[in-house]
């Protein structure tokens, strides 16, 4: 790490500090599929990064990827059972990111 751990550091400053967090609001009178559309827009490079970390780890436990494209591949169809509006929500984030719905 770049830090060690310090306190009384608020508000926060140092050499990793890159300025504060957006605040993002997230308009339920959209259509679920829509709703997530600009926080994605902002930050799927971010989202890419956490879920390949998540195949990554995955993949050092079941080397073979297996893993990874089961979830990826053949149990995304699973959120369609997830209560309204969850699983139009969560189809909207994986269009609007990119990412497989899995």
């Amino acid at each position: 790490y770049g830090e060690e751990c310090r306190s009384k550091m608020y508000p926060p400053s140092g050499p990793t500090f890159k300025g504060n967090i957006p605040t993002y609001v997230i308009n339920l009178d959209l259509p679920p599929s829509k709703r997530w559309d600009d926080l994605m827009r902002d930050k799927k490079t971010e989202l890419k990064t956490v879920v390949q970390n998540i195949k990554d780890i995955a993949n050092t436990f079941f080397p073979s990827g297996k893993v990874v494209d089961i979830v990826d591949n053949k149990i995304a169809h699973l959120t369609a059972t997830l209560p309204y509006p969850f699983n139009e929500e969560l189809q909207g984030i994986a269009n609007s990111s990119g990412i497989p719905l899995g």
